[in-house]
C-alpha cells in the first residue's frame, strides 16, 4: 500500500494510471467488448481495493465530457477514493464512440455504457439516439444505458447560472418512454432515468414499470425532492411498496449531503438525511435499504463540468454507507451493481 499526502491510501495491485491525459486522436477498442475478460480485469481491481483496507465503490451513474476529461488525473482520483469501476456515459447527448476510446485507454477503471438522453439531442435527436442505443447494447455487448432525462430541473450549478435549457420535461408513459423500456425489455440491458420526485409524475412511472416488467430501471437520485410541495407521497415506505411490487427497480444513491440546499427551492436537496440528530440516515430509510440492499446501487453523479471534484461526492456517499449495517453496506457499496449488470455475485 502506498499512503499519499491527503491521507488516502492507494491499493498494492493496482492497474498504472494510463499517462495519456486527452482521449483526442486516440483509437476506439474494437467491439463487441469482450466482457469476460474485461470482468476479469475489474474483479482483480475491487479485491485489491478491498485487500487496501478501503471498502470498494462501484460508480454506477455518471458522465464525462470531452476536452475537459483527462484519463491520467480520473484514474489516480478513483484510486486515490477507492472507486473500483466507473459506469460513465460520454456526454453528448447524441451517439459518439467517446466511450469506446475511453475502454481502449483504461479498461481496468471503466464499465461501458451507452449514451444518455440529454440535451442538445433530447428529446429532439430522441429517435436517432435510441435507435443507435438499441444497437448498441444488441451488437456492441454495451451492460448498462445512460440516464435519460425524463423529468429534469435544472442543477444548482444551472440554477446559479440562471440556464435554464435543462427544465426537461418528456413523458415516462410517451412514444420515447415505450420505445426505451422496450430496449431494456428486449435486451435485458438496464438503463437509468433522472425522474424528479411529485406526486403527478409517480402513477405514469409505475404504469410503466407493470406494462415493462422485465425492463430494468434505474431511478437515480433516491430520496432527492427539490420542491417538497410538489411531492406528499414519496417517501421509505412508498419506496418499499415500490420495491416489493416492482422487482425490475433499482435505485441509484447519488444525493447531496447533509447540508446541501436547492437553490430553485432553498430548500434540503436531499430527504434522506436525519438533520434532527445530526447522525447519518434517517432510521426509516436505513431500514428499507436494510430489507431490499439489492435494489440500491452507489453512485457518484460526476459530470463534465466537475471532472475534479470526485472528494466531496465520494466522502458524502461513504457517509450514507457507513450508516448502513455492516452486510448490506458493502451490498449497496459494489456487489448490488455486480449482480445487477452481470447477473453473478461478486
Amino acid at each position: 500500500m502506498l499512503v499519499i499526502g491527503t491521507g488516502l491510501v492507494l491499493a498494492a495491485g493496482l492497474e498504472p494510471t494510463p499517462s495519456i491525459t486527452s482521449l483526442d486522436g486516440m483509437a476506439p477498442v474494437s467491439v463487441p467488448f469482450d466482457l469476460g475478460a474485461l470482468k476479469a480485469k475489474w474483479r482483480q481491481r475491487v479485491g485489491a481495493i478491498r485487500a487496501s483496507g478501503q471498502l470498494p465503490l462501484i460508480d454506477i451513474e455518471s458522465s464525462f465530457g470531452g476536452g475537459k476529461f483527462n484519463p491520467a488525473r480520473y484514474a489516480t482520483l478513483m484510486d486515490e477514493h477507492g472507486i473500483a469501476l466507473t459506469a460513465f456515459s460520454a456526454e453528448a447527448g447524441r451517439w459518439d464512440e467517446r466511450t469506446r476510446i475511453l475502454m481502449a485507454a483504461d479498461p481496468a477503471r471503466y464499465i461501458p455504457t451507452t449514451g444518455a438522453g440529454i440535451p442538445p439531442w433530447w428529446p429532439g435527436g430522441a429517435e436517432k439516439l435510441l435507435t443507435e442505443v438499441a444497437e448498441a447494447v444488441r451488437s456492441h455487448r454495451y451492460p448498462l444505458m445512460g440516464e435519460f432525462e425524463f423529468r429534469h430541473y435544472p442543477s444548482p450549478r444551472q440554477v446559479k447560472r440562471g440556464e435554464n435549457d435543462r427544465d426537461i420535461t418528456v413523458p415516462i408513459d410517451g412514444p420515447l418512454g415505450h420505445r426505451l423500456f422496450q430496449i431494456s425489455q428486449e435486451s435485458g440491458v438496464p438503463f437509468e432515468i433522472h425522474y424528479e420526485v411529485e406526486d403527478a409524475l409517480l402513477p405514469p412511472l409505475e404504469a410503466m414499470l407493470r406494462q415493462y416488467p422485465k425492463a430494468k430501471v434505474i431511478w437515480c437520485h433516491l430520496a432527492q425532492i427539490r420542491y417538497q410541495r410538489r411531492s406528499t407521497t414519496y417517501g421509505p415506505e412508498y419506496v418499499r411498496r415500490l420495491l416489493e411490487s416492482h422487482p425490475n427497480l433499482y435505485f441509484d444513491t447519488a444525493f447531496g449531503g447533509p447540508t446541501s440546499i436547492y437553490p430553485g427551492s432553498n430548500e434540503p436537496h436531499a430527504r434522506i438525511w436525519d438533520r434532527e440528530s445530526g447522525r447519518g440516515i434517517r432510521p426509516d430509510w436505513a431500514a428499507v435499504i436494510a430489507a431490499h440492499p439489492y435494489r440500491f446501487l452507489a453512485a457518484l453523479d460526476i459530470g463534465g463540468d466537475r471532472m475534479d471534484q470526485v472528494g466531496e461526492p465520494a466522502k458524502v456517499l461513504r457517509q450514507f454507507l457507513d450508516a448502513i449495517p455492516a452486510p448490506e453496506r458493502e451490498i449497496v457499496a459494489h456487489k448490488a451493481a455486480w449482480k445487477l449488470l452481470f447477473n453473478e455475485e461478486l
